[in-house]
Parts: C-alpha cells; sequence; structure tokens
C-alpha cells in the first residue's frame, strides 16, 4: 500500500482512537477505568503507533503515519470534550477557565504526538525490517518503552493486592489494580506477538536486554514528570 494510499486509513484510524478514548470517559465506575486503560492511555495510543510503522511500507512513511495516527486521535478526542460533552464549561462563567485548560492539553498533546510519533512509527518499522539479531533492539525498546508507567505505578502499589483487597470500595480499588496490570501486561502481549510474528526469540538476550532497560528509562521518566508536575501545581 502506497504512503498515498494509506494517509485516508491512517486517519480514519486516529478518528476511531479519539472515539474511543471519548466513549471511555463516559463509562463511571470500575470498568470505565479499565476502558481508560484499554483505549485511552499513553499506552494505548502508543501501541497503535508502533503497529502503524510496522506496518509502513518505508521508514519515512511509517514516521509521518505514526505521528499523524496520534495528532488525528488528539484532534478528534479534544473537539468532542468542546463540542459535545463541554464539560469544561461547568455551566458557568468560570467555565472559560476550562476552555483554556482544553486549549492547553490540546497543545501539550499535539506536541507529544509530534515528537513521540516519528520515534515509535520508526521502532515498529525497523521490527519488520531490520535484521536478526538487531531487529529484537527496536521491539524490545518499544515495548519496553510503552510499559514504563505501568511499572511504575505497579511499584508504587503492587497489582496483585487486586486478589487481597476486600474492603468497602473493593471494586473500586480492584479496578484500579486491573488497569495497572494492564498497563504492564499489554505491552509485554505485544512483545510477545512481535517476537514470535518476527521470530526474534532467537535474539531474546538483546530483546529482554532492550526491554528492560528502556522500561526503566521510560519509568524514571514518569516518575520525573509526576514530580515537576506536583511542584507546578
Amino acid at each position: 500500500m502506497s504512503a498515498v494510499r494509506r494517509r485516508p486509513a491512517i486517519v480514519a484510524a486516529g478518528v476511531v482512537l479519539g472515539l474511543l478514548a471519548f466513549a471511555a470517559d463516559a463509562v463511571d465506575g470500575p470498568t470505565g477505568h479499565v476502558m481508560i486503560a484499554l483505549v485511552s492511555s499513553g499506552l494505548a495510543w502508543g501501541s497503535a503507533a508502533v503497529l502503524a510503522g510496522r506496518a509502513a511500507p518505508d521508514r519515512r512513511s511509517a514516521m509521518t503515519g505514526a505521528t499523524v495516527l496520534l495528532a488525528s486521535a488528539t484532534l478528534v478526542y479534544y473537539l468532542l470534550i468542546l463540542v459535545v460533552s463541554r464539560r469544561w464549561s461547568g455551566g458557568s462563567p468560570e467555565g472559560w477557565y476550562g476552555l483554556r485548560s482544553v486549549a492547553i492539553m490540546t497543545a501539550a498533546w499535539l506536541s507529544v504526538s509530534v515528537v513521540a510519533g516519528p520515534s515509535l512509527g520508526l521502532l515498529g518499522h525497523l521490527t519488520r525490517t531490520a535484521r536478526l539479531p538487531l531487529a529484537a533492539l527496536p521491539a524490545g525498546a518499544a515495548c519496553g518503552a510503552l510499559s514504563g508507567q505501568g511499572w511504575l505505578k505497579a511499584t508504587a502499589a503492587p497489582p496483585w493486592l487486586i486478589f487481597t483487597y476486600d474492603g468497602p470500595d473493593a471494586p473500586m480499588v480492584r479496578a484500579f489494580q486491573a488497569a495497572k496490570l494492564i498497563e504492564v501486561l499489554l505491552p509485554l502481549a505485544l512483545l510477545a506477538w512481535l517476537a514470535t510474528a518476527h521470530c526474534l526469540w532467537r535474539a531474546w538476550p538483546l530483546l529482554l536486554t532492550a526491554t528492560s532497560l528502556t522500561a526503566a528509562a521510560s519509568a524514571l521518566a514518569w516518575h520525573l514528570l509526576y514530580t515537576t508536575a506536583n511542584h507546578l501545581a
């Protein structure tokens, strides 16, 4: 499929991602937390960018396609918030502060799309096109980077508490813990699929090393981001 013919499909995929993320926000209770982890998280969108890059015919289209995918999803998601839910307004004049917040968040996530999109798309493309054993490095790096946030949360509150907590708010706690498990297990499942599809298990030392190092670096980056955000708040 040529790059020109792929553009409508990439934009359509971005629209679907944005719609799913918006729909997940509307689901209350424990189910909503799980849905957000599956379709409205950096993990979900990052995985889609990696897969878009993997399907691209060349490096340039892999990088641009993943970026367009993320940017399209971002624009659709915040446009729906702006026009449909209008939760930014709050039904009062103070709603203009919410409108400003929507504009800032849109710009921020578009910036993330421009920065992360090319990298994730290229990693996905190299997973398919690079020769063994080097193909194991981008596959491990992509999945390690996607799992970093999940590992950070799992370190702060071990997900196995899902099986031990039995308080009055147990359903909500279990939903939070299930979401953490998803953020760790989904990248590992993606890694296992890529390794099987491209025979990367033969280079398992490189695969595991790349995954471990990038997961640790990603977790550290998320920790620094959260710390900075808390100080600025």
